[in-house]
């Protein structure tokens, strides 16, 4: 007898729901963007854009649900801070966009063969224009590819970076002994509604300054030049362009050097302008800071002034520390962008993230951080939370009130605690705290209460970075192996290696 009864399909699960990002992959200066006129930033996480809100400490998340997401390796942000772009980095990728005030995918840009190296959306939001193999100038709201033109003899992939003019009439790639602008002229399409050949006009800057030096940053803005007795000055387009060297240049929009200014350093990644300061991401963790107009200098923010307004958080300060016999050794910063005019982000070689409040240049001040591990993480583990419950008793899910725990362990030699939280009053994340919040979504809020590392290499003296855990079933101890086949054991209640 057969049966005539259906199948039913199984119930559809829970949708899993995205509620923190710990960590970053943003290595250079296209892995971060901001708009001044919002107090948001965005950076990469592999797959995924994260927008960070640096006055409110908040994540919101723009992913591909569509289809199997790919890597990401630069994103852009519109002036008005509504949208942003990101370029995916494999062969045969695309770019998307996505409306921020609905997390949606509102484009995906379809055309790059060998993955998109930098983006900058025009003035107006209409056009954006990205690079990778090619300059591509798209009409993103109608997905329709503008322009495609190569813009050096040699090679695209020695181009680094792209600006819109901030009066919208030309772009400038720079690079690898590249620095060109292009003039966007009226867009001439073929017939069977093919790639207009008459998009883009290339002139390059002073081909001897160009061939003696290879620039990783260009940016354009409107600054303020003072018009005598005139009650407002004349806005005045301008163009930044820095070397990996160290020497940043002004230049007006038909591309002649004005000024330009030696940071003497050993080198430089990243350039960010604002209406009042024009910010450089330089080795070991150096930020200098310079007027708009002039180029004189105005401060420099180092990478240890963080331990100065951090000395209510041991966790950071003690990963600071080294022995007397070795020198202290800072990251670079690689990456920076202005988010409002007296907030300063910067992402640094360690995958660090820091908001620094430069509204007094003389006092710049750490308004908060995000720390990650700087390697690949080989292993997590359960840790017990605050009530000593076991790691196996899923507090979260039975209501236990101390939140989650839990430890990680990398390539790059630590081993970090994490603490988690089901619920966290925005009012009590203050400016010293390492607290990160996500935007609640349904019932369930999970908030970075806390990232603390214990001095783990310094104390069993090993440089091996660490691949697996496991901790006791009463939360008191935990081991973990390192690659070089060593086992070590910690005490967790006391912080001690035994």
């Amino acid at each position: 007898m057969k049966l005539n009864q259906k199948l039913k399909k199984p119930c559809s699960s829970a949708k899993l729901i995205l509620q923190e990002i710990i960590g970053l992959t943003t290595k250079n200066a296209n892995g971060l963007a901001s708009a001044s006129c919002t107090s948001k930033c965005v950076y990469l996480a592999g797959c995924v854009v994260v927008v960070y809100d640096v006055d409110a400490c908040t994540q919101s998340h723009l992913v591909v649900s569509h289809r199997v997401p790919k890597t990401l390796s630069c994103v852009a942000v519109s002036h008005n801070g509504r949208f942003v772009a990101a370029g995916e980095s494999s062969n045969l990728s695309s770019v998307l966009i996505w409306d921020c005030e609905s997390l949606g995918l509102v484009a995906e840009l379809k055309g790059h063969l060998y993955g998109a190296q930098c983006l900058s959306f025009s003035p107006n939001g209409e056009y954006l224009v990205s690079v990778g193999g090619y300059v591509y100038l798209w009409d993103w709201r109608k997905s329709v590819l503008l322009a495609k033109v190569k813009a050096s003899s040699t090679s695209c992939s020695d181009i680094t970076s792209v600006s819109f003019s901030s009066n919208g009439k030309f772009i400038v790639t720079s690079g690898n002994k590249h620095l060109k602008y292009w003039r966007v002229g009226s867009f001439q399409r073929k017939r069977s509604n093919k790639v207009g050949s008459l998009a883009f006009h290339g002139k390059p800057t002073d081909s001897g300054f160009q061939k003696e030096n290879s620039f990783v940053s260009v940016v354009s803005a409107n600054r303020v030049k003072s018009s005598g007795s005139d009650e407002r000055g004349e806005e005045v387009v301008s163009i930044y362009a820095l070397t990996d060297a160290g020497v940043l240049m002004l230049m007006s929009c038909d591309m002649l050097i004005k000024k330009s200014v030696n940071l003497k350093v050993e080198k430089c990644f990243a350039l960010s302008a604002s209406t009042r300061l024009i910010a450089c991401a330089c080795n070991e963790g150096a930020i200098q800071l310079f007027t708009p107009e002039t180029l004189e200098y105005a401060a420099t923010i180092h990478f240890s002034d963080a331990r100065k307004s951090d000395t209510e958080n041991h966790s950071h300060s003690e990963e600071l520390k080294n022995t007397e016999s070795q020198p202290v050794v800072y990251p670079d910063a690689v990456a920076c962008q202005f988010s409002t005019t007296d907030k300063l982000v910067v992402i640094y070689g360690d995958h660090s993230l820091y908001v620094w409040d430069v509204n007094d240049v003389n006092k710049p001040t750490r308004c908060s951080m995000m720390i990650s591990h700087s390697a690949g993480i080989r292993d997590i583990k359960n840790l017990s939370c605050g009530n000593l419950h076991s790691p196996t008793s899923a507090c979260v899910a039975r209501g236990c009130s101390e939140g989650v725990s839990f430890t990680t362990c990398s390539e790059d030699g630590t081993i970090r605690l994490w603490d988690l939280d089901l619920q966290m009053d925005p009012l009590e994340a203050n400016a010293g705290s390492k607290a990160s919040e996500s935007e609640s979504q349904g019932t369930m809020h999970l908030a970075s209460a806390g990232i603390f590392e214990r001095e783990l290499v310094e104390t069993c003296g090993t440089t091996y970075g660490f691949r697996a855990l496991a901790v006791s079933d009463d939360g008191k101890y935990l081991a973990a192996g390192d690659c070089g086949g060593n086992l070590h054991i910690y005490d967790l209640q006391e912080s001690e290696y035994t």
